[in-house]
């Protein structure tokens, strides 16, 4: 398990979402933490030990436990998209999009299911962790504070469908996407015409709503 604090604005919308618009999670979907592990491998080592990784974390099962405190802020902002009929030398067009921006107070942990792996993964899954620094859109930075163990998860993690913490007290629904069991290290890269392999899954994200405004919402972490 590895622990950092967020020193940014977090956003990460739904992979369901439109692309004007979107409500943001409250937590990094396993995903989204897979693939910037990918990402940190392909500039520590290189592709190829990137593609050895990869081979071993598709697979594992990832669970996160959000941060105490979570202020949710509405807001739109301009962005270029490109229209559906481009102009020569203009391929964007500026337009207004529909965001959310979570800024955390407390620490995040990431849980890795790692008693599959030999000590030499275990090891690379460690150093890949603590080199980890930015989770959801561009600039969403966090420090790395510690790492630890844990045998069990508690009721402040995330629990997915199928889990035997699915009960308890308040909590926001969320739909996470993960890799799906046809993922292939060619479907990660943006660039690829090929729809990536993703399950979505229903979890239960342990927050409660305590304020809420038309500009921004407040929750507290339960359990």
């Amino acid at each position: 398990m590895a622990t950092y604090e967020p020193t940014a604005l977090f956003s990460l919308k739904d992979s369901q979402a439109t692309s004007a618009a979107g409500k943001s999670l409250l937590v990094p979907s396993p995903y989204a933490v897979k693939t910037a592990l990918i990402d940190v491998a392909v500039n520590w080592q290189g592709v190829a030990f990137a593609q050895e990784v990869f081979g071993w974390l598709r697979g594992l099962q990832m669970r996160s436990s959000p941060p105490q405190w979570a202020c949710v802020t509405n807001s739109f902002v301009k962005v270029q998209r490109p229209p559906k009929t481009a102009e020569p030398g203009n391929p964007f067009k500026p337009t207004v999009a529909f965001r959310e921006y979570v800024q955390f107070r407390g620490e995040l942990r990431l849980a890795f299911e790692v008693s599959g792996l030999t000590a030499e993964q275990r090891q690379t899954l460690s150093e890949l962790l603590l080199r980890l620094n930015m989770l959801g859109k561009r600039g969403g930075f966090m420090q790395w504070l510690q790492q630890s163990e844990m045998p069990d998860l508690n009721a402040h993690f995330v629990a997915h469908t199928g889990d035997g913490r699915m009960a308890g007290g308040s909590a926001v629904m969320h739909y996470l996407d993960d890799y799906g069991p046809k993922m292939t290290w060619e479907k990660i890269s943006t660039f690829d015409k090929a729809t990536p392999d993703r399950v979505v899954v229903s979890a239960l994200v342990p927050y409660r709503m305590t304020r809420s405004s038309k500009r921004s919402t407040v929750y507290e972490r339960v359990g």
